[in-house]
């Protein structure tokens, strides 16, 4: 009888485990392309007009910060991005490459940052319902599962303990592991580019620029990237590169102490 039993149990877990499994489809293998993306055409200090004639606007908000008036524009590109105005002039141009927001999410799912330890998560989300353990093409991924009342299930996925994608629901996104960089700015003409642009290479920047005065290097879902600081005629400029490719760039404006981005 307890042989029976026994047999019985260890049936149900098989069955378990295998259903466990049918509810996350494998992703495909890590991949990193390159996409046109009109984004490639703006440039800081630009006006809204000539933002808005680049591309197609999905979502439009505006604040104020102090004194500042800040209207951000979200643009349903190939890859998405975001562009910030400060009182009417391109102050942030940003790139998700990686496509960390899956679909519409709810809204608590949204404090869970892109690139946040699993302890930041915990202390903003609180101890999730379901932690899954996966290993894709030998990279170890943990899932961890929300089930807020009156929002469903939202899912936090980690790599090397960082996030690297939130999506609605349980199931594991086809393209965890895809990265979409954008293509090098066309030229307007034979004269070499005078501004930056997203798409550039971080050769190209420092042909700008000259030396960065200060540089992170870091990891993000497997893909090298830096964030390095220039400065030129007494300002500040940002700017991220994945694979050595630009994907943000930001006007800092200037800056009396400097300190403070020693660990930028």
């Amino acid at each position: 009888m307890n042989k029976a039993l026994l047999i019985l149990a260890s049936a149900a877990i098989v069955s378990l485990s295998l259903t466990a499994g049918h509810t996350s489809e494998m992703p495909r293998p890590p991949r990193v392309s390159f996409v046109a993306t009109s984004a490639s055409q703006l440039q800081l200090g630009m006006t809204a007009d000539d933002v808005i004639h680049v591309g197609k606007v999905a979502k439009d908000t505006n604040s104020r910060n102090g004194s500042a008036e800040i209207r951000k524009l979200e643009f349903a590109d190939p890859i998405p991005g975001q562009v910030v105005l400060s009182d009417g002039k391109v102050s942030r141009v940003t790139l998700d490459p990686f496509r960390t927001d899956k679909a519409a999410l709810p809204s608590g799912i949204r404090r869970a940052w892109p690139g946040f330890a699993s302890s930041a998560v915990q202390l903003a989300l609180g101890r999730p319902s379901v932690i899954c353990h996966y290993a894709f093409f030998g990279i170890e991924v943990d899932q961890w599962i929300y089930a807020h009342l009156g929002e469903g299930e939202a899912s936090v996925f980690f790599r090397d303990n960082r996030v690297i994608a939130r999506v609605p629901g349980r199931d594991v996104p086809d393209d965890l592991f895809e990265v979409h960089l954008p293509l090098p700015p066309q030229p307007d003409g034979k004269a070499p580019a005078s501004a930056p642009r997203v798409g550039m290479t971080a050769h190209d920047v420092r042909e700008l620029y000259g030396s960065a005065r200060f540089r992170v290097d870091y990891v993000r879902n497997g893909q090298p990237a830096s964030r390095e600081v220039y400065e030129t005629k007494g300002f500040f400029v940002a700017f991220t590169f994945v694979d050595d490719v630009l994907t943000e760039m930001e006007t800092l404006g200037p800056i009396s102490d400097v300190s403070f981005l020693q660990g930028f």
